[in-house]
Formats: C-alpha cells, structure tokens, sequence
C-alpha cells in the first residue's frame, strides 16, 4: 500500500519558533524539539512533529553531549575537522562537524560534545568536539597558570623597564625590536653594517605599515613606535638601556666576544639577555664580570608574533634577574617559561631529538613528505622538513657541524648543492618562485638513497603508525629526562613551552600529557621494543622506567 503524507502540513519555509533555538546557542545550550503526543525529539526547528506530524511540540534542552555514529575526516581542512552523525542521548542523529580534535584518532562511539563556533555574520554554529579533546584544554589551562604562578618571587621587585638595546639587526633581533617596540620601550638597534641597520629600519617600517594597514595599529602609535627606534653602530650607546638583548648569530665564541664588550658599556643594574637557543648561558655569561645579570632570553621567530620565551636561569644568575626578565616577558605579552641550562633547553632539545630520528627515517624507507604529512596528521602546523625549509635548517645544521666536526652526508650534500631551503627556492623540497607550497623533488630522493646505500641501510616502505611513534616518543623520552635533571620545575611546563613555541594543539596538552594518556606502561613497552630495534636513542629514560612500575604519571611530577 502506497504511503502518503497528507495528514502533514506542508514544510514551512519560515520557522517562527527558531528564535529559542539561537538564543540558547548564543548561551551554548543544545535545544532539541519534543513531541509529546508520541513521545519521541527530533532536531529540526519545525511546529509540527516529523514522526506524527502533531503540533504539540516544545523546545528540550539537552546535556549537550553525544556520541560518533559515523564520521569521514576531512582531510586539507584548515583545522582537524571530520563529518560526522552525533547520536544524542535524547534520541536524534544529527550531521555535524567535530572540529579541533584528534580526527585521526576518532573512533565510533567516541563521546563528544557540542559547541558553538561564531559565523560571519550570522548565529552561532553548533559542531562538536570531542570529550578527550575538553579534558585535553582544560589541562592545558591549569599547566599555564601554573607555569606563570610559578617563579615569581615575592621579594624581588623589578624596575620599570623603559629603555632597551637589541645586539644583531639580523632576522631576530628585527623581530625582538618589534616586539619590545610594541610594548611601548625605546629601543637602540646596534649593529656594525650600516646597510643591516638601514635594512632592519625599512622592514620595521613595512611590517608597521601592513599592521597600520591591518587596523593592528592607529597612524598615532606607527608614529610613535618609529620615533622610539634608533640605530647605532656603536656599542658605547646600549648606556641607557634597561634591558640589552643580544641577538647575533648562534655561535659561542662570538656571543662571548660581544658580551664582553656589553659588560663594558651597559650601565650597573640593566640585564643582560642572550637570545640563545643552544648554547651554554654559563658560558656566555662568563665574559662579562656580572654573570649574576645574564640570563637566557629566548624569543621564538617570528619574535613579535610568537607567544613562547623561553627564560634561561644560568647557574649564576640571580633571582633579580629572573624576576625581571619574567616582567620583560609580561610586558611583552609573552608567555615567560622559566628553564635550566642544557644543550637546547626545553623546546629545541624536545626538537632535536625528533630531528635526529627523521632524518634515520629517510634513511630507513620514509619520504620528507611522509614524515611531514604524518605529523601535521599527529597535529603539529608543520612537518619537521618544511620547517626546516623555512628556518634554513640546512645551513644551520651545516654551520653548527663545522664547529663540531661531526658529518652528515645527506645535509652536507644539500647544502654543498645550494639547496638551503625556501629562500633558495629549494632545500628539502622545492618551491615555485614566489610560492611558499613546498613540492616534492627527485632529486632529493636520489641523494637519500644514495645516502641510505653508504650508510648499508636497506629502504623499505613505512607505515604511518611506525612513523609516528618513532618521531614522538623520542620527545616523550627526552621530555622526562629534562625533568629528572630539573631542567624544569615540573613536566607540564614542558607542555607549555610546546604549546606556546611549536605549535602543539591545546587538544592534545602537550608531548607529557600525550605520554599519560597512553599510560606509561604502553610508553615504556614501546620504548623498549624500539630500543632493542633501533639503539639506544630509544633507550627508555628511568623516570618513565619508574612511574611505569609505580602506575604513575608525568604531569604529577616534579622536577624540583
């Protein structure tokens, strides 16, 4: 027998009780409808029942909380994001979106829950995001309050911070004059070219302009931050400065010749920075007779956008100097992480040991595009190849080694090969000129093999999970050492300094959150099956060997 629908109205082009809908999504609030003539929600905003076609219908609030039905990732989104059918606990399915979440690892029936994500110009938008994801935020909150409430020493009062110098008009420390322009400092750029102050000058103008252009800034404060800024190319003028950074290239020997000569010319009481992202701050500070005053400052590039600073207590610095270093930071409006001295300090120690593994995964069978697809799948913005195309990883990492006398035949032929990156147009990738979308290149692939084949390791095809885990879990490993050595206070500062310098999701707290959701169990087993197969970079560290055993977890533990 044929079905019919006559008994129902017809569709109304018009919902005339939408209205309580969007007001409880401004409030973040679910509605559902309900027809108590059978009994049963639905989600349309319609008078009349879909089930019954009844018209005693009335607007249910919901918990607001579901689970995955089905979903299909959405992949190229800007965001993680997956379409996905919700099944609410009141009964209806609803097609959504679940955003912000850990996509690649959605399985049905997962817990989610909505939110309301604002539109341009119209209601609210209600997609969701999944519990595991909430849980993830709300630690990341608590780890950054901690990590501010921590080291703020209550005898300690800092002076007011008017006037600095940066040291090095290069990339960083353009960008460090920006950021201290913008927190209303006077600052005195030096330099010893003439043509790197004029160039530093212009690019300081251009990013005001586009900023100006932007609406970020008024004509008046423009205005007012060129005024602040001069340049010099002598020393004898960082004499005012409250606070003098240094921001010359990453070499020990020539840091320590450049503080020798700020000990000489800073005024009694201004602190002295190193914008250091390896090296000794002990070291550096002992060119100079007040190493009390040197602290580790190290701003993370683009240094005017990026949150992270990461402040470096020297064994020999003081508490005044902490403390004023941490109001420099608040004055910047940057996230202030205190940290110990060692090779790389927290985030880029984190970095290297990853790096190191990425590149033996080249060697083993994995493509720079793999393991760069595979972590930004993982959640990270970037992959650790495009980074370093666009940092010159190549020439570093080349530099660093003609001081250290160690080889790596694959980096070395990059580089001899001019292929140091997005500004040659070629590095680990290639990029159309003008374009910064990085393209695969053969000839890459043609020194890894023949870099794989000196080095008597047989390529094979890698698994995405294998690739994963061998890039993170290194950094786990390496993340609990530095806090067995009271690198850091406490193992969530470490998810903070990731959080805030490299782009880490909130979603997924922070490579030592990470690790306590696996459990430490799984991480150990796992550290210790890849360490038989792959050496002792996967040697598991003893905390992790001991909070295993204990049922224990890393953001419950401190360093001090």
């Amino acid at each position: 027998m044929r079905k019919t629908t006559s008994h129902l109205p017809p569709a109304p082009t018009v919902f005339p009780e939408a209205a309580a809908f969007w007001e409880a999504a401004t409030q973040g609030r679910l509605l559902v409808k309900r027809c108590e003539a059978c009994g049963r929600n639905y989600y349309y905003p319609r008078p009349n029942c879909p089930f019954c076609g009844r018209g005693d219908t009335h607007w249910l609030p919901t918990s607001g909380r579901g689970t995955v039905y089905s979903f299909s990732i959405v992949r190229g989104a800007p965001r993680p994001t997956a379409m996905a059918v919700v099944e609410l606990p009141e009964g209806p399915r609803l097609t959504t979106a679940i955003v912000d979440s850990d996509v690649h690892a959605l399985q049905i029936g997962d817990a989610v829950q909505v939110r309301f994500d604002p539109s341009d110009g119209g209601p609210p938008l209600p997609v969701f995001t999944t519990t595991a994801a909430e849980q993830a935020r709300a630690y990341a909150r608590q780890a950054l309050a901690a990590s501010q409430e921590a080291h703020r020493p209550p005898d300690h009062t800092s002076a007011p911070l008017q006037a600095a110098a940066v040291v090095g008009a290069g990339t960083m420390g353009i960008g460090i004059t920006l950021a201290l322009l913008a927190a209303g400092l006077r600052v005195c750029l030096i330099d010893n070219s003439q043509d790197n102050l004029q160039r530093a000058v212009e690019r300081v103008r251009s990013t005001l302009d586009e900023q100006r252009t932007k609406g970020r800034v008024t004509d008046a404060q423009c205005d007012a931050q060129m005024a602040a800024l001069r340049t010099s190319r002598e020393m004898q003028d960082i004499a005012s400065a409250d606070v003098v950074i240094e921001a010359v290239w990453e070499q020990l020997a020539l840091k320590q010749q450049v503080f020798a000569q700020i000990d000489t010319h800073a005024r009694p009481g201004a602190l002295l920075g190193t914008n250091t992202s390896t090296l000794d701050i002990d070291r550096i500070a002992g060119a100079t007779r007040r190493p009390e005053a040197v602290i580790g400052l190290h701003f993370f590039s683009p240094a005017h956008v990026m949150k992270l600073l990461e402040v470096v207590r020297g064994p020999r610095t003081d508490e005044a100097s902490v403390a004023s270093a941490r109001e420099l930071g608040r004055r910047l409006g940057k996230v202030a992480v205190v940290v110990g001295v060692c090779d790389g300090f927290v985030g880029n120690r984190l970095m290297m040991a990853r790096e190191r593994q990425a590149g033996r995964l080249l060697l083993e069978g994995a493509s720079p595009q793999q393991v760069d697809r595979v972590l930004r799948e993982f959640g990270l913005p970037m992959g650790t190849f495009e980074l370093q195309d666009m940092a010159g990883g190549i020439e570093l990492s080349y530099r660093r080694r003609q001081e250290t006398g160690q080889q790596d035949w694959l980096m070395d032929r990059l580089y001899e090969a001019g292929r140091t990156g997005l500004r040659a147009g070629r590095g680990y990738y290639r990029y159309e000129a003008g374009q910064r979308t990085p393209l695969p290149d053969p000839e890459v692939l043609q020194l890894i093999v023949q870099a794989a084949a000196r080095a008597g390791i047989a390529r094979a095809r890698m698994a995405d999970a294998d690739v994963c885990e061998r890039l993170i879990l290194p950094m786990v490993n390496e993340g609990a050492k530095l806090v067995a050595e009271r690198i850091v206070p406490r193992a969530s500062d470490i998810d903070v300094v990731w959080q805030h310098g490299y782009g880490w999701p909130a979603w997924k707290g922070g490579p030592m959150y990470y690790a306590d959701r696996l459990g430490l169990g799984h991480v150990r087993d796992r550290l210790r099956t890849l360490h038989r197969q792959h050496g002792d970079a996967y040697r598991p560290a003893d905390l992790i060997e001991r909070l295993a055993d204990a049922g224990g977890r890393l953001c419950e533990t401190d360093g001090a």
